[in-house]
């Protein structure tokens, strides 16, 4: 179990059956998996984390380079 910080007004089903209105403010304790997937989304922090949510998104990685072998080896 996770206590989060809830950063805005959502609906969400933590037991994947009940609809549950979150406030912000809020701070529900919530199984690691749904806390896990607020925080992902951007809608919670762990409770006492000064981190806010990232509103960028991630550059891809380059692509590997292929290294060509030398057909005459």
């Amino acid at each position: 179990m996770k206590t989060v910080t809830i950063l805005s007004d959502f609906s969400s089903y933590p037991n994947g059956k009940d609809e549950r209105a979150f406030r912000t403010g809020e701070e529900p304790e919530l199984s690691n998996e749904h806390a896990d997937l607020l925080i992902g989304k951007g809608l919670a922090r762990l409770k006492g984390s000064d981190a806010k949510p990232s509103t960028t998104k991630a550059e891809p990685a380059p692509a590997a380079e292929v290294e060509k072998k030398d057909s005459d080896a």
